[in-house]
């Protein structure tokens, strides 16, 4: 169940992402106190390997420029064990890219 809403929240923040063209850091922690809401450890970086995370970086889409969204996520401590059973890790670690939908007003 923990492993579907993760996922949940991981397609949340790709499709935000996707449109906005990086990471934006309110929008990060928007989705950290929610993880942290459900008792999820976020205590790491959870979005390492996520590019970009600066506006200064953000992808175009007139450009046919990507977005990558990496999340690392520590569950419960029971979903842990359960899924350490039948995975063999702790974590739940979703990755992907998209391109971006974000439009340069300038352009």
């Amino acid at each position: 169940m923990e492993r579907a809403i993760a996922r949940g929240i991981y397609a949340d923040l790709l499709d935000d992402m996707q449109d906005i063209g990086y990471l934006e850091p309110t929008l990060a922690d928007y989705y950290l106190l929610k993880m942290k809401g459900l008792g999820w450890e976020v205590t790491v970086d959870t979005f390492a390997g996520s590019w970009p995370r600066t506006e200064g970086e953000r992808a175009r889409k007139e450009r046919q420029e990507a977005i990558t969204l990496s999340v690392t996520i520590q569950p419960s401590k029971v979903t842990q064990w359960l899924h350490k059973f039948v995975e063999g890790d702790t974590s739940f670690s979703f990755t992907g890219s998209r391109p971006s939908e974000y439009f340069d007003p300038g352009w």
